[in-house]
């Protein structure tokens, strides 16, 4: 939201000052004046910067912070099957339930596939409100996940896409990869 807002922020003012050139532009061509040129010239280093500062923003910081994220989230994780009854699995096949996050990108899925998790496909953090996205093989989006950090404790949540109720899957990591 905050980015967002930045963002408006620094378009609306970098317009308001190329309006503000271009008038002064014009005036100083029709008065032939040197003077107001070099003004009009000084005002043009307002909407460079706002604009540097928003491709230094996209092109260098955020992909930074995503690719952090992922490193910081690629592991091992398990069904936390509290509170999800219809995905709870029996006691001999608790350790199949897994989702392998590789810090390429990829991930491998050994569960149940009303999550609505391909078996193997690409993820990405970044996505809408901070979203991860999970991408099959062919490239198409197969669900979303909310990310949590808890003093490094790292989660998943999954909302289950064949329940009328919102229904939340759980995975928790359980080691690094």
């Amino acid at each position: 939201m905050l980015e967002s807002l930045l963002f408006i922020l620094l378009l609306s003012v970098s317009a308001l000052f190329i309006v503000i050139l271009l008038i002064v532009m014009l005036i100083a061509v029709i008065q032939k004046s040197s003077a107001l040129k070099k003004t009009a010239l000084k005002i043009s280093v307002i909407p460079i910067l706002c604009w540097g500062l928003i491709a230094v923003w996209y092109f260098k910081t955020l992909p930074s912070i995503n690719e952090s994220e992922m490193e910081n989230f690629a592991g091992i994780y398990t069904l936390n099957s509290s509170g999800n009854e219809s995905f709870k699995p029996s006691k001999s096949k608790i350790n199949g339930y897994k989702l392998i996050l590789f810090d390429d990108g990829t991930y491998l899925f050994d569960g149940h596939e009303k999550i609505g998790l391909k078996k193997q496909g690409t993820w990405k953090t970044g996505g809408i409100d901070g979203l991860f996205q999970f991408y099959d093989e062919n490239g198409n989006l197969s669900q979303w996940a909310s990310p949590y950090d808890n003093d490094n404790n790292y989660s998943l949540y999954f909302e289950n896409p064949n329940k009328q109720n919102a229904e939340t899957i759980r995975f928790v990591k359980t080691k690094s990869e």
